[in-house]
């Protein structure tokens, strides 16, 4: 799996997203990229929503499109994935549950380093 390691953003993120219960949602997802040859085997992980407001709240940084959505997936210390959802969600400034759940379809995005992905929230995935 391909990640990008941000070890001082990621520290920030990680303890502005465990420490604020209030202005995110976590969901359990199955995720997968795309690869050269199709998509990747699919992982089922946990994954983080947040606006590119907050991210940006977290990482003291304005790196983020404020009004995006993003999905962020910690696969270890100092790796994470941070896809920028293509998918329109109306979370507004901030990102809940409700407003992830709205989803009828997969949630699509990109990464930074520009492969795409396709994260299931339901119990059907292909």
């Amino acid at each position: 799996m391909r990640t990008r390691i941000l070890p001082l953003i990621l520290t920030l993120l990680c303890l502005m997203i465990w420490s604020k219960s209030d202005a995110k949602c976590r969901r359990t997802a199955t995720v997968k990229y795309e690869q050269q040859y199709g998509w990747s085997k699919k992982y089922t992980v946990e994954v983080t929503f947040m606006t590119g407001y907050e991210l940006n709240q977290a990482t003291s940084s304005y790196d983020y499109e404020m009004y995006s959505v993003y999905a962020i997936i910690f696969w270890g210390e100092g790796q994470a994935s941070v896809i920028k959802l293509k998918s329109y969600l109306l979370c507004g400034n901030e990102v809940t549950c409700d407003c992830i759940n709205n989803s009828i379809y997969d949630l699509q995005g990109y990464d930074q380093d520009g492969d795409k992905w396709n994260i299931c929230l339901s119990n059907y995935c292909y």
